[in-house]
């Protein structure tokens, strides 16, 4: 046999174990831990979950991490995960002060309006009936709200208590001088919270929608196992209804309440749709068709050896005739 002949060989063997080898690489894990925890991390834009949390992912390739929080600037990055190894990722989550706001209206308009005595708006709502501002980027706690009246009424001062992520609203009636009223206790409206539902299926492939509005179509893929999905944002202490789909089994339906701040978790177990008795069916059954395992993959490297060595010996005859 010829030293080409021999390169050639080796070379198929080489290429032949390398993808038997891709056929049988391991899955990898991505761990994702945030400060604060409890904030909610997709994989890939498809894998949802809420930290700390463990993923199951492709071996051997990169993958995209991002970390939301209320109240708090979106973390991503991008890591590569290697086959049967754990990837841990820590998201220090930084405040976003846009997500702060104090939304105070005023009547009548053409006064100062202060936060804490150092953040000033002046002229708001001048030449006008009433007024509105804002202040953004306040931290959580309480704050003051101060008012340089206009000419002819007094001026105003309160305490608000302003969380984190949220919008605090503070109505303001100045009295006119001749009131003998000289404090005012603002209206501050509630904010309604929000919470988070976490629903779990036991049948990838699925449609899931909450009040027959938002809908996540596909959740967990197509290969066979469960799926998950996250609904943020949701109005807490007010009936949700969550519904389910899926080929071949019963739609689902139930209702939950969501509590401020939580995460209410639904796990759904889909029944299969009933066959019907009255068709008859002729003819052989048709075994089911196992896919080969991972192991039967690895299994395959020796025959493949063996015939490329067969391959090799036919040349090496051939050439020797």
């Amino acid at each position: 046999m010829s030293f080409r002949h021999v390169k050639s060989v080796i070379l198929v063997t080489l290429l032949l174990l390398l993808a038997v080898h891709a056929q049988g690489l391991e899955p990898g894990r991505i761990v994702v831990h945030s400060t604060p925890s409890g904030a909610v991390v997709c994989i890939d834009a498809v894998y949802c979950d809420t930290t700390d949390a463990i993923f199951t992912v492709t071996g051997n390739t990169w993958h995209s991490v991002i970390v939301t929080n209320k109240g708090y600037v979106e973390w991503s990055d991008t890591v590569f995960v290697s086959s049967n190894q754990n990837r841990v990722v820590n998201a220090e989550m930084e405040l976003n002060p846009s997500a702060t706001v104090i939304q105070v209206d005023i009547t009548p308009g053409g006064g100062t309006i202060c936060l804490d005595t150092s953040q000033c708006h002046a002229n708001v709502g001048a030449g006008s009936s009433s007024g509105s501002t804002q202040f953004t980027g306040a931290s959580e706690g309480y704050h003051t709200i101060t008012v340089e009246s206009p000419s002819g009424y007094l001026d105003y001062y309160t305490p608000v208590y302003v969380y984190l992520a949220k919008t605090t609203y503070v109505t303001i009636n100045l009295k006119p001088l001749i009131s003998t009223v000289t404090h005012i206790t603002p209206v501050v409206t509630p904010t309604r919270g929000t919470g988070v539902v976490r629903v779990y299926v036991d049948q990838t492939g699925s449609t899931i929608c909450l009040d027959n509005t938002d809908c996540r179509i596909n959740v967990g893929g197509t290969a066979a196992g469960s799926g998950t999905t996250l609904f943020t944002n949701v109005t807490a202490n007010y009936a949700h209804s969550i519904s389910v789909t899926a080929d071949g089994y019963r739609p689902y339906a139930t209702q939950v309440t969501v509590s401020k701040d939580l995460v209410t978790t639904v796990d759904v177990s889909l029944q299969p749709l009933a066959v019907d008795t009255t068709t008859t069916t002729t003819g052989t059954p048709v075994e089911p068709t196992l896919l080969p395992s991972r192991a039967a993959g690895l299994d395959a490297l020796p025959v493949l050896g063996a015939l490329v060595l067969c391959g090799a010996i036919f040349l090496f005859r051939k050439n020797g005739r």
